[in-house]
């Protein structure tokens, strides 16, 4: 959200220059329009996410100015909160990546929540893994398939209620059960004790009278509850979809063009004051196994009966998503989902080459199933997230996100403890060893110098030091170097140093064909 047309807020670069929104690192100011600068500048507060900045009276741009110093910052959202002659201020503001265009952030989302999960899924279905779990088409996964599936969901298809109606439906009347607890009261207080209740009085030493007579005895109370199977497999779905819409709108927001935002938030709306009424639904508990029981209400009761439906329907509907609780705050987020972004593009096209070379899946941890359907996920915990094997030649290739290479190991570092994003190691049948490396890297703010802002196209020159590293400092057991080849994977132009044996590959969300041009290269070679 930016500034509204009427705020006595405005964003200036350090020249004065008036900015629509700050940039992302790079500093700047905030200036607080008043009418006599001199006089009422010491009336001025002004908050950015709840700390208080400091503001000054300065000269700018030939102007008398009311200013506070706007920090460098990562791209995201930020609260500011003005407090100015009795009057409260409150705006969002937005910051963009500058990197990459908002085209571009868009196309790296829609690629993290459809294609790159489905893509990857099939890859490893096609080299042996995954057997008998049935996966969408490519061609299904697109924005507008999803679409039509929430849609459905939403608001129903062919006679078949969708979620809006049945929230409303259950609203005033749902299903609920007695529920049996027991409470310890004193014996004179009991209405209905249980055999086994007297039977833990009685044995109880401490709980005794003089007389030998319990002092507490339990007594069996009963009240209905909607915490039932049947309301928590409807708040199920409707999280499910919630979850969905969400991060859907998330990607029509980040580029509105040619993205159907107006439809997006239109059924988020609806959801939202189904939601609102069904309130019973605050008071069930999440589904704690996957829901493969029909009861009777599932069957008899419609708005039930639909709710099951439309669940089913909409985790067998195409689509494999990706397990990464930052794509609910993708911009505050991007450096790491650009970490994400860029590790499966290297997963994909690792198995599109081990296919081609015949090798086959031995081990995987990066597909699932749960209650929610088909998932992805990279986990940063230093195992092989892939093995792959060559049946003929017995090569055995493991992919291992965030591999940590320290003092001791097989494998090691001879001077410091290194992390490389991506790491795919090869040992041949004769138990020798190569090593291919890939950093994604969109830099954070600490990372950056105003010096940089015309060199974006270039790869940092910390960073290719950082790969020349990787390079000298991994070893064998033997001593011997043993990573072949380390690149970053950042959104500038190609670089080649040492012999090929460090590069910085192209990687721009929506280009993505030179980067997978340069990683079948590598990759190619690797596995021959």
């Amino acid at each position: 959200m930016d500034l509204l047309p009427t705020s006595k807020l405005s964003f200036l670069n350090r020249e004065g220059k008036i900015l629509e929104a700050p940039l992302e690192w790079q500093l700047g100011f905030l200036e607080v329009q008043v009418q006599e600068p001199q006089k009422q500048w010491k009336e001025v507060q002004l908050w950015r996410q709840g700390e208080k900045l400091q503001i000054v009276l300065t000269s700018l741009g030939k102007k008398d100015r009311v200013l506070a110093d706007w920090p460098r910052s990562n791209s995201g959202y930020y609260q500011l909160r003005l407090e100015y002659q009795g009057e409260v201020e409150e705006q969002i503001v937005t910051v963009w990546p500058r990197k990459i265009s908002r085209e571009a952030f868009a196309q790296m989302l829609e690629d993290l929540d459809t294609q790159l999960p489905t893509s990857v899924a099939i890859a490893l279905q096609r080299t042996g893994a995954l057997a008998g779990l049935q996966l969408p088409q490519l061609s299904e996964t697109t924005l507008a398939q999803e679409m039509v599936r929430l849609r459905r969901a939403v608001e129903g298809a062919n006679k078949q209620p969708g979620l809006t109606e049945i929230l409303r439906s259950l609203a005033h009347n749902p299903h609920k059960s007695l529920k049996t607890n027991e409470v310890w009261v004193r014996q004179e207080q009991v209405r209905r004790p249980s055999p086994s209740g007297l039977v833990q009085a009685f044995s109880r030493g401490h709980n005794l009278a003089a007389k030998g007579q319990p002092i507490r005895v339990p007594d069996t109370r009963v009240r209905h509850t909607v915490d039932v199977y049947e309301n928590q497999l409807v708040k199920l779905f409707f999280e499910l979809v919630n979850q969905r819409l969400r991060r859907v709108r998330l990607i029509c927001e980040a580029d509105p063009k040619n993205k159907p935002l107006d439809e997006v938030n239109s059924l988020f709306i609806q959801l939202k004051k189904a939601r609102q009424q069904a309130a019973f639904l605050d008071q069930v508990s999440q589904l704690k196994q996957q829901p493969n029981q029909i009861t009777m209400v599932l069957l008899k009761r419609s708005p039930y009966h639909a709710a099951l439906e439309g669940y089913l329907e909409f985790i067998r509907s195409p689509t494999v998503r990706l397990e990464e609780s930052d794509l609910n705050a993708p911009l505050e987020n991007l450096p790491h989902l650009y970490q994400v972004w860029g590790t499966l593009w290297v997963i994909q096209t690792l198995l599109e080459v081990a296919e081609q070379k015949g090798y086959q899946v031995e081990k995987q941890s990066l597909v699932g199933r749960d209650k929610s359907g088909i998932y992805i996920r990279v986990l940063p915990n230093g195992q092989p997230a892939l093995t792959l094997i060559h049946p003929q030649h017995q090569t055995r290739v493991k992919l291992i996100p965030e591999r940590t290479y320290g003092k001791n190991g097989e494998l090691h570092s001879s001077s410091v403890q290194l992390r490389p994003d991506v790491a795919v190691e090869i040992q041949q049948s004769d138990g020798s060893q190569q090593v291919y490396l890939f950093d994604p890297k969109y830099k954070k703010l600490d990372s950056e110098r105003e010096e940089n802002i015309q060199k974006e196209g270039k790869a940092k020159s910390e960073d290719i030091q950082k790969m020349h590293t990787y390079h000298d400092a991994i070893q064998d057991n033997k001593g011997r170097q043993v990573v072949c080849y380390a690149a970053i994977l950042y959104p500038g132009a190609f670089e080649s140093y040492s012999r090929e044996e460090i590069e910085a590959l192209p990687a721009y969300p929506g280009c993505e064909a030179e980067l997978q041009e340069h990683l079948r290269r590598v990759l190619d070679k690797a596995l021959s």
